[in-house]
């Protein structure tokens, strides 16, 4: 079977600078080894995603992957390589991007559906679930200049979501929207992909990348770095930020939120990270209602005044199951020296279900400006159960009953 995308030994150049001064710089043979003068935005990259398979694209910013969607969506063209994309495709690259701003939300649809490839009878038919979809019923004779920007947002996705492209290209439309749109968008997503949709997901949200998709690539400076499940593509990209951050405090620019963007300086980094038992030796395996020790070991290069310890863990579906810090929890954390080597310990009794979970754990700046380190997928464990209970929690339930005396009726006078 023919891949639905094939992206093979593709590279995007642009020029640095000023633009070309002659026709004949413009027609001409370019020379690329003139590195000062251009920027490869991907490099030699290669993928392939089959029919009703989803690939997620993970990746800093500057990495190269929004240039990858552009290439998909025929925006702009390769420098060199190959690409393929096999039957009709939509795109939620831009949410709302067609939209008129006078026009109404209803006229939109019509205008926007148009835009993305649908045909007339095809809008008319699928009209009511668009619209019971965005959830915007009442406004839908409202132009749309005096939407919200979620509910913007919202009508852009029920369109192009009702497409039903043979390949969808997603870029971050999931940070829009409260958490029952998401789950809307998750479904609507789940259920084109059972019809055969493939689907190519860029996203810096790595709940939604475990949540989305079976396999993911981590693009860092253009180039593919990483291949594999999504759930590890997820761990090599936080490898990749550790192995890439800046070992200087002074490259952080004022304003800019990098905890958000998961900026290190490695002036302290975590060097173990283990789950241990009643016995004092480490385990992987742990008995629902457990108490266990998680211990964190750090080495400090450079003095660091009462640091900020994080850890948090994520169930069998990438859920958070419990996350906290040592702020939250009201724990006062001592000034460390260069040259200091500490352990912080975490008691957890581990109240769970059955499944896999992994530990992710991090250390900040007082400020929470930006990380010391962070480590995503620390280790791995597996909770065992003795009840069959499903969801997250084991509240351990306790099942009792009670007889009420029963009064005698009164018969009516």
């Amino acid at each position: 079977m023919a891949p639905a995308i094939l992206f093979n030994q593709v590279s995007k150049c642009y020029r640095v600078g000023r633009g070309l001064a002659s026709l004949f710089a413009i027609f001409g043979k370019q020379d690329y080894s003139e590195t000062d003068k251009f920027h490869w935005a991907v490099n030699d990259v290669s993928f392939e995603v089959q029919p009703g398979e989803a690939l997620a694209i993970i990746g800093p910013n500057g990495a190269g992957k929004t240039t990858t969607l552009k290439l998909l969506s025929r925006v702009t063209q390769p420098t060199s390589g190959q690409i393929q994309v096999n039957g009709r495709f939509s795109a939620l690259i831009e949410l709302g991007a067609g939209f008129h701003p006078e026009l109404t939300g209803r006229e939109n649809v019509y205008l926007n559906g148009i835009i993305l490839g649908m045909k007339r009878s095809e809008i008319r038919a699928r009209f009511d679930q668009i619209v019971d979809f965005a959830g915007i019923e009442q406004y839908l004779d409202t132009p749309v200049k005096r939407y919200s920007s979620g509910m913007y947002a919202r009508l852009g996705f029920a369109i192009a979501a009702h497409v039903d492209p043979d390949v969808l290209l997603v870029d971050e439309v999931l940070a829009v929207g409260d958490y029952a749109f998401r789950m809307k968008c998750y479904n609507r997503m789940d259920e084109l992909r059972a019809k055969g949709t493939s689907l190519l997901f860029v996203s810096h949200n790595m709940e939604d990348v475990r949540r989305v998709c079976d396999r993911g690539i981590v693009l860092y400076g253009g180039r593919k770095v990483f291949e594999g499940i999504a759930a590890e593509a997820v761990a090599e990209y936080a490898n990749a930020l550790r192995d890439n951050a800046s070992s200087s405090r002074k490259s952080r620019k004022v304003g800019e939120n990098l905890l958000a963007q998961k900026v290190m300086t490695h002036a302290a980094r975590i060097e173990r990270v283990e789950m241990i038992g009643a016995d004092g030796i480490p385990i992987r395996t742990v008995r629902s209602g457990e108490t266990v020790h998680v211990e964190v070991e750090v080495q400090f290069f450079e003095d660091a005044e009462a640091p900020v310890f994080a850890s948090a863990f994520y169930g069998p579906n990438g859920e958070v199951v419990y996350d906290t810090t040592t702020r939250l929890l009201g724990v006062s954390t001592p000034n460390f020296r260069a040259g200091d080597r500490a352990v912080i310990r975490y008691e957890l009794t581990m109240n769970l279900i059955d499944g896999l979970y992994r530990l992710t754990t991090d250390l900040a700046y007082n400020d929470l400006s930006c990380y010391y380190d962070y480590v995503a997928d620390a280790l791995s464990f597996v909770v065992v159960a003795s009840d069959p209970a499903k969801g997250i929690a084991n509240l351990q339930t306790d099942v009792s009953f009670e007889m009420i005396e029963s009064q005698a009726v009164r018969e009516p006078i």
